[in-house]
């Protein structure tokens, strides 16, 4: 009997060192723990915070450096005129879609139930959804071209591996464009308590030269709520070079 007893108590023992005994602490130590809300840490404003500057402080700037896609000539073209449009304010509230929607700065939400992995984005309510029950894409009659495509995962020990395929082509990669091609594949893990790293090789063999690879770091944000967000609201008409209404629009002025 004693030594029975002796037995449980160590198994608590164990269970407790583990963190298997509290809720909390058995999602710190799972790495496939990935529910919850967060933030992305590669942004302006994060980084200011850390560094506890300002945006508006003189001389402030973006200091991400964002590397152009090696593109075909066709598509080199089509990013010039992109860039000429951005250049007089012709933005839109079109969706940024996958992997944009990865390097945004507006928090998102990751729901785990079973069979799938949901984002919620703040940034317009977007929903993305990883389907953990498929080994295969869609059939390609099924496939419709969109912004976030379809995206199958599977875990390979700690690393949440996304495949993507199935995009339209209203969407850039650091401003450039792409093709129908395009493919999206993530490498998601948690990097020690708090942290969760999304490792993104895009290629294109329609658009691109060579592969892209783009890396985010995002920090758990237990206290946050996503808040509804739309991109139409305090926007104006963008006018074009003839000073016409484009259908684009302008961020509004900032309110002092």
């Amino acid at each position: 009997m004693a030594r029975r007893a002796a037995g449980i108590t160590a198994l608590v023992v164990l269970c407790v060192a583990q963190g298997l005994g509290h809720p909390a602490l058995a999602a710190r130590s799972d790495p496939h723990a990935i529910a919850g809300l967060w933030m992305n840490e590669n942004t302006l404003d994060e980084r200011l915070k850390r560094e506890g500057r300002h945006r508006l402080d003189p001389g402030e700037g973006d200091g991400v450096q964002r590397a152009q896609p090696p593109l075909k000539p066709a598509y080199q073209a089509l990013y010039a005129q992109l860039q000429a449009d951005a250049a007089r304010g012709a933005a839109s509230c079109r969706w940024v879609g996958l992997p944009g929607i990865m390097g945004y700065p507006y928090p998102f939400e990751i729901l785990v139930t079973p069979g799938r992995i949901t984002m919620i984005f703040e940034a317009d309510s977007q929903v993305r959804r990883i389907w953990m029950n498929r080994r295969h894409h869609l059939d390609p009659d099924d496939l419709d071209p969109s912004y976030y495509g379809d995206s199958i995962g599977h875990w390979e020990g700690d690393t949440l591996v996304v495949d993507t395929i199935g995009f339209n082509t209203q969407t850039t990669v650091s401003g450039a464009p792409h093709s129908e091609q395009m493919h999206v594949v993530e490498r998601i893990r948690r990097q020690g308590q708090g942290k969760l790293e999304d490792r993104i090789t895009i290629t294109d063999p329609e658009a691109f030269t060579a592969p892209v690879t783009q890396t985010f770091v995002y920090g758990r944000r237990p206290g946050w709520r996503i808040r509804e967000y739309s991109c139409n609201e305090n926007n104006r008409d963008a006018p074009d070079a003839s000073g016409a209404p484009s259908g684009g629009v302008v961020g509004a002025a900032v309110r002092k």
